[in-house]
């Protein structure tokens, strides 16, 4: 129960720094269980078909998962100099 308690405590933070930064959308529309056409020349990054599949798109199936893409980021501006690319700096012992 303890444990369950810290979790959810973590989430909601997480939460609310995420929509304090990030504003999200569906990739696709619709509710999880839809019949929904993927098109030909679809995204592979932001569309996954998964299941028997064969052939060439368009592809016809049920949504699993709408998907989440950003549609805005509001980060604060970095320091002088420092790569926004770098997610974790090398560590050196010295």
């Amino acid at each position: 129960a303890q444990v369950g308690q810290a979790v959810r405590d973590i989430h909601r933070k997480a939460q609310a720094a995420l929509k304090q930064h990030v504003t999200l959308a569906p990739v696709l529309g619709g509710s999880e269980g839809d019949r929904v056409t993927v098109p030909a020349g679809f995204d592979p990054s932001a569309v996954r078909v998964v299941g028997n599949v064969s052939g060439q798109p368009p592809f016809a199936g049920e949504l699993q998962h709408p998907g989440w893409k950003a549609t805005d980021l509001k980060l604060p501006p970095p320091p002088a100099g420092q790569d926004l690319f770098v997610v974790q700096p090398a560590e050196v012992q010295i």
